[in-house]
């Protein structure tokens, strides 16, 4: 029983420093962030954010890690198809888009595009491959095409999440879905 309330604690502890952390980048880059305002924030000490993140990049790389995981967990089971794999996309970035601009806008787009852009790349690396064997063409240029798609997908849900993301979810998937169609 002590064990699940001391990761009962452990767990709200990490979430209090998360959710700081985040509310802090929300008016200021992460390069002005200080632990002291973070543990301020969080209602903690010191010595609890260092003893459960160690430093800031650390908090940072948990909330990326938190991020890809449900991505990875929302497509896992995909059915290989353009449009599925855009409206998970797309799903999961109105989902997470508060965190993902906060991230954007603190300057840490390094961080938290490339391994989305790698989980993406391999989902359209498995379609293309699954379209080129099924119509006997060569697969040389499918990781090329496969990541410039990934990439594309990303810069568009950037833009979406800069311009207010007025448009649906479905509105996004079908503008991606055509644009996906086009690298085949």
């Amino acid at each position: 029983m002590r064990n699940a309330v001391t990761e009962s604690i452990r767990q709200q502890t990490d979430e209090q420093i998360i959710d700081a952390t985040l509310t802090l980048l929300q008016s200021q880059s992460y390069d002005q962030l200080a632990v002291t305002e973070i543990t301020r924030e969080a209602g903690v000490s010191r010595m609890a954010f260092y003893r459960h993140f160690g430093t800031k990049e650390a908090v940072i790389d948990t909330i990326v890690e938190q991020l890809n995981s449900e991505f990875k967990v929302d497509v896992e089971h995909l059915p290989l198809t353009s449009e599925a794999i855009a409206k998970a996309f797309f799903g999961f970035i109105k989902s997470n888009g508060m965190i993902i601009a906060v991230l954007l806008n603190a300057g840490l787009r390094e961080q938290f595009y490339p391994p989305l852009r790698d989980i993406l790349q391999e989902l359209y690396v498995a379609l293309y491959s699954q379209d080129r064997v099924a119509d006997h063409k060569p697969v040389q240029s499918i990781d090329y095409v496969a990541d410039f798609t990934a990439s594309g997908m990303l810069a568009l849900a950037i833009r979406w999440i800069a311009t207010g993301m007025h448009e649906s979810v479905a509105e996004m998937s079908k503008l991606a879905q055509q644009m996906t169609e086009a690298n085949r």
